[in-house]
Order: C-alpha cells, then structure tokens, then sequence
C-alpha cells in the first residue's frame, strides 16, 4: 500500500489577488511512494487554503467525502496548525489533479485523490500538519515585521496574530501584502498537543448544513449541457450476452434517441470487468428511456456459467473443506503464513476442537445507486461521477476512449454510499462507453434493481477451523482453511489469485501471535464479481476466527475475555511493516469495553452477552454486545458497549459516527443479508427481496470509549465492523444455547 512522506525543505507558493491570498501548494510538498519518487519538480501548483479579505478562510479537501467525514477532519488538520478560525472555514473539494511523471505514468500531483482502507487522514496527518504550520509561521512574521519587533513571544489564534506584550493584534487578512512577500521556512515546529484547539474537539461535520438544505450536489444530481439519458438492461447471467433483442415496442416511446446492443467482452479484454453485454436505451429524459427499457423483450444466451449456483458452490466448498487436500498454504506479499509445528502441537494439545463456519454473499445497498456523466470528445472527455477514486475514473475513461489521461476532466460528485462499491468504475466506463458511441453527453443512471443485481459482492466463504489447548486452557495450535468460488472470466481457468478482499487474510492472527499457527486456502473458477466490502481482509475472516475463539474458550472452561487476553498475551508488537499489531492496545480494549459493559454481570433468562476485538486498519476496536433472544428465535440487540483505539483522535464525533455506522451496519448483515446465486444470475432484486434493517431492529443504546493510544490517527471507517458479529454470536449462544456458524441468521433460531 502506497506510503507518504513530507518534503519539508518545499517551499509553498502565495497569490494575492482580488483581496485575497491564495497558498498554493507544489505538489512535491505531498511527497508520493517509492513508485512515485521519478516525479520532477515542475512548479506546478494547487491552491489550498484561501485566505479572504474578511479574514473567512476556504480550505480544498483533497480526498473524496463519501460520509465517512473527511471533508471535515483532514480541514481540522490544515486548520490547527494554521490557526484559523474553525467557525469561519468553509471547505471545498480539490479538483482531480494529475499528471505524468518522467516514465510516463500518470501520478497525483499532492495527494491521493481516492478514499478507501481507512487510510485518508492517517495520509494526510503530516502534510496537512507542516503546510499549515510553514503558512502560520509566515504570518506571525509579517506581524513582527510591521510591529518591528521579533516573531519570538507573538501568538496566533482565531487567524489573528497577537502581541501579548503590547495587547496588539492583527487579523491575516490585513497582513496578506505582507505576507505575499515572504518565503516559508523549512524548519517551523508543529504545535505540540497540548495547544490543540481544533484537533481533538467535537465539530459538527462541514457538509452536514447542504446536506440538509439539499444543496450538496450528489452524483444523482450532476447534469451538462446538453446531456442525453441512459438506463441499461444487463444481462441478469454473469458472462452472459444478448441472443435476440425485440426494441419495436421501446422505440415508440416519444425521446427515445436510440437502442444499443452492448456486447461482452472477451476474459483477455482491459474492460471485461467494466462492461457487460446488455441493451442500452438512449433517451431524452430519465422517464422516457426507463419506460423504454421496460418495453424491451430480450432473449438471453446464459453463457458459458449458465447453471452455476451459490447453493452449489457452498457444498462444493464443504466438500473440499471435509477432504482437506490440496490447499496452499496462504503467502501473502512474501509473508507466508505457517508458524511452529502444526501437528505436533495438535498431538501434545489436551482438547482438540474443529468447526465450520460459511458466509455468503452481500450486496453493498448504497442508498444512491451509480450514476455517471460523460461527454466524450474529439481529443478531451469530460467525466462527472460520485468516486471513491478520481484516478481510477480518469484511468479508464482513458482506456476506452483512447484519449490521453492528462485530457479528461473529472469532476466529483458527493457519494451517497459507498463501502468500497465506487472504488469499482463499470458505471463510469458505461458512461463513456455510451457517450461516444451516440457523439453527445450522457448520463447513466443505474436503477435499485441494477444495482443489487450487478454489484460487487462481497465473497462468500468457507471456514474450517480446528484449535488446540494445553492443560491449563492455553491455545497452542490453530488451524485454519478457507474454500470459496474465485472470479473468473472463464470456468475452465482459475485466474492468479490476488488480494483475497474477504478471504482469509484478517490482521489479528496474520503473523506469530499464536505459536502453531498454519492458514491454507483453496480456489474454484466462479462467475459472481467480488470486491471490497467493507472492512475488506477483515469482516469474513473475524467472524469465522472470533467466533471459534469463543467456542474453544468455553471447551477450556475459560471465559472468553480471560482466554482472549491470553491469547493476546504480554504487551508487544508483531505483525507486517504495515500492520504491526500491538497486543497491548487490542487487550486495552477489551479490558475497557468489559469493565463498562459489567462484562460477567447476572442476565435474565432469553439474555446474552459477547464480546469480541479485532485489529484492522491500524486501529483496534471491541464490543460487548447485549441481546435477547425471544422464543420464536426474534432478535434485540438492547446494547452495545465499545472501545476503540485509532491512535490521535481528530475529530470526537466523526470517530462516535462511524462506529454507531458500523454497528447498525453489521447488524444489519447480520440479521438477514443475503445474496443467492440461480443459473448465474442474482435472485434479489430489490429491497423487498433484500433485507435491510429497519428502524425497529435497531441497537437500543450505545456505549463508546475511545481510548488515544498514539500520536497520530489511524483509520475508522472500518475497524468497527468485524468484531461485532462474533460478539453478536456469543451472545446468542448465551441466551440460547445454540451456536451460529453460518451468516445471515436469518432463520437459524426459529428453526
């Protein structure tokens, strides 16, 4: 994964225009990765932070809001060391910003214009930290400058410089002359954490307002000029393709423009993943081509995975799991996952336990299904889409129009949803696909029906797991297999396998923790398309691990906080460069969320408590979680207690909200999700099929603790949602007595 560092000795640039000054920051100030070192410094430049007349500040936000709140926490950042007025900053969204470097490739200017893996403010911590101290420090010495007297012993606060001395103050906006005529100093000193005003304060999050007043302009709402109206029926097999298409009917519809056969692409094409065969209805309006496509009546060839089922493939991943022949021995980026001696310790373990565990598949559900505009032309495209990648959209607008990357314009619409669904770009690539074959703008708007039925699903897997302990109910080896479909563009070859999203590559137990340890996988060609969901490497594997965990605490006669803290054992580090687990953090957390909760208090009858942690994406989070379980197999979740560490808090409330996300979240997947697989094609088709929670199955309270175990943030998008279905689990078994090894619930405990 990509990792930043900054350029202290660049210096930043100054405009001063039309009564305000604009810092502008070259782009090497947001040094790139070890790929990205060949960049030449060309002088090329952003604007940043805009300092107004009325001494208001505009901040641009270099990453893509997609509700996870960075439009809010990344400005407090930029804010805080530049000491503005937090009530007076309004934010605005960098507009995409790439180009060449000396290879030929194209690379982001400043910063990753892409959000995903939690990762965004831990990126921008310390460029966003070094610009705005370089742009106070320029400040306080215009102050001392017109003053005559020394910088040292002056205070900045509120975007005002201050003489505590004299009682003088000058606001930035009166020194913005002077400022102009300054350089940055390489060398500025960040402020120290205790003179945080902004960071670690509880702010209300910036896009919140036109949100609520319907201002924000959503990818749902983007327009051009000019613009045609697309809706596409796909065809509902995977791999599969048009054989008669009758568009008689759907062509009398006044506005249709036209009807397009799509076709499929071939398993070697760029774009076999981006386009799907369907048909096309072009019209004047969103209403005449969706009433257009209702009209159609279409034949379709079900493809070479013509009588594929989900259904299926779970037994058939079953049987491997029972046979236990020919599974690889899980490498990862070198790192291959067999520590100890597997048998031997299971041969000297006093108990022994094995079980299975599935997980099928689920759809993202955004709220707001794709949309995309493109205008296609001779040499230049301009794209409008709601993105987790800038990049990515750029990338393969490129690839199928043939122009030059640096010539097509992306703007960024606001995602309603995203989860890792719009790190995929299939709606984009139709977009531009459909605009140049027509030769006018087009929108593409996807449909509920689209988007639940062509999504990228997160994986469904297969866990075996066997676990032994020793006499004292210490674990001493653990075992675990993963069998599940694998996508392929073609059932007779099984592609390279790459990153395993869902599969088998959780963080807690990834390396040396536990002393005999061996993960192995095994693969089979399937037609249904992947992608990160959510916690992707975490949110399968915990469930199946945890959950197990809680099986072998209890065969050992432990109680689950006590065997998962030995399990977790001293304080110390282990792990990758990049995920370097520190046990004593994960244990901090279940200590907490146990001690809050009355983990071991006396419940009612029907009554159950869990609890699990987890470690993903730099960040450690545990739950305990509460519930009730009614005689016909009804579920209550009445609390969740939680404890997360993601290092340096920036902004209180946007780390509340997406753990109270995340909850609801994996609750919800929980309960009822499901995608089922018939003939290559998906059953659900909308939300009546496709069951989302409702108000009324919500979490009755919710308790957090946010416990500051670094100095520097790390990611919470994510880490909130794999331990909370193995604790959901536990505490059903406690209320129940039966154990849950297969997701969605669904009807489990009535049965």
């Amino acid at each position: 994964m990509t990792k930043f560092e900054t350029n202290r000795r660049t210096a930043l640039k100054l405009v001063l225009a039309s009564g305000a000054l604009t810092l502008m920051v070259p782009r090497a100030l947001f040094a790139a990765s070890q790929q990205e070192l060949t960049y030449q410094v060309d002088g090329m430049t952003v604007p940043l932070l805009i300092i107004h007349a009325d001494n208001s500040a505009t901040i641009m936000n270099v990453t893509p809001d997609m509700g996870q709140g960075t439009s809010t926490s990344m400005p407090m950042i930029l804010a805080e060391e530049f000491d503005l007025d937090w009530e007076r900053v309004t934010v605005d969204t960098l507009p995409l910003r790439r180009s060449r470097n000396a290879e030929g490739q194209m690379r982001y200017r400043y910063h990753i214009q892409g959000a995903g893996g939690s990762v965004s403010t831990r990126y921008g911590w310390e460029p966003l930290r070094t610009i705005g101290a370089q742009g106070r420090d320029m400040f306080v010495r215009a102050a001392a400058g017109r003053w005559g007297v020394a910088p040292t012993g002056l205070i900045t606060e509120k975007a005002v410089v201050k003489n505590p001395m004299s009682g003088k103050s000058l606001k930035y906006a009166h020194l913005l002359d002077d400022v102009a005529k300054l350089s940055p100093r390489d060398d500025v000193p960040l402020k120290a954490r205790k003179d945080y005003r902004i960071i670690g304060t509880a702010k209300r999050m910036k896009a919140v307002p036109d949100i609520i007043k319907g201002k924000a302009v959503f990818g749902i709402d983007q327009q051009t000029e000019g613009m045609l109206h697309a809706v596409i029926e796909r065809c509902p097999h995977f791999r599969g393709q048009v054989r008669m298409l009758d568009d008689s009917a759907a062509r009398q519809v006044a506005g249709v423009h036209d009807i397009i056969i799509m076709e499929w692409q071939a398993p070697d094409s760029p774009v076999v993943e981006e386009l799907v065969a369907g048909v096309a209805v072009v019209a004047d309006s969103l209403w005449a081509a969706k009433k257009a496509r209702e009209l159609l009546e279409i034949e379709w060839d079900a493809g070479p995975y013509a009588g594929y089922s989900s259904a299926e493939a779970e037994a058939r991943s079953h049987a491997m799991l029972a046979s236990g022949e020919g599974f690889d021995v899980l490498d990862y980026d070198g790192n291959v996952r067999n520590f100890g001696d597997v048998e031997t310790a299971f041969g000297e373990a006093a108990q022994t336990h094995e079980a299975i565990y599935t997980v099928r598949h689920i759809a993202h559900a955004l709220m707001e299904p794709h949309s995309t505009v493109a205008d296609v032309r001779l040499n230049e495209a301009f794209v409008k889409a709601p993105t987790q990648s800038l990049g990515r959209v750029q990338d393969i607008a490129s690839i199928i129009s043939g122009i030059p990357a640096e010539n097509i314009h992306v703007e960024l619409g606001r995602p309603g949803g995203s989860f890792g669904r719009r790190y995929n770009r299939d709606y984009v690539a139709e977009a531009v696909w459909l605009s140049m074959t027509v030769r006018k703008p087009v929108k593409v708007t996807w449909m509920r029906e689209d988007e639940l039925t062509q999504c990228r699903y997160r994986a469904a897997n297969n866990y075996k797991l066997r676990g032994g302990v020793d006499k004292n109910g210490k674990l001493t080896a653990l075992e675990e297999m993963q069998a599940s479909p694998y996508q392929s563009f073609d059932p007779d070859v099984l592609p390279p396998v790459g990153w395993m999203y869902e599969d088998l590559t959780g963080f807690n137990f990834e390396t040396g923790i536990i002393p005999n340890h061996v993960m192995k996988q095994k693969f089979f060609p399937g037609p249904v398309p992947r992608g990160p969901w959510r916690a992707p490497g975490s949110i399968n594997s915990a469930f199946a691990q945890l959950s197990f965990l809680d099986e072998l605490a209890e065969m050992a006669g432990k109680d689950t906080l006590e065997f998962m803290l030995s399990v977790l054992g001293d304080p110390r580090t282990y792990g990758t460069e990049e995920y370097p687990m520190d046990t004593g953090r994960m244990a901090a957390c279940y200590r907490l969320a146990a001690e809050k909760a009355g983990w071991g208090k006396k419940l009612p009858k029907g009554h159950g408590m869990g609890i699990a942690g987890y470690y993903s994406h730099q960040s450690y989070v545990a739950h305990v979680v509460e519930a009730r379980v009614d005689d016909d197999g009804h579920i209550t979740v009445d609390k969740v207690t939680s404890a997360a560490d993601c290092g340096l808090v920036v902004n209180p409330n946007g780390v509340r909200a997406q753990i109270e996300g995340a909850i609801h979240d994996a609750l919800s997947v929980a309960l009822g999700q499901e995608i089922t697989v018939v003939n290559a094609a998906v059953q659900q088709s909308n939300f009546h099929e496709y069951d989302m929670a409702r108000m009324d199955r919500s979490v009755k309270e919710i308790d957090i603790h946010i416990i500051e175990g670094a100095d520097s943030p790390t990611g919470m998008g994510e880490p909130a949602m794999p331990p909370f279905a193995p604790a959901l689990m536990g505490a059903i078994y406690r209320a129940t007595g039966k154990r849950i090894r297969r997701l969605p619930i669904a009807d489990q405990l009535s049965a």
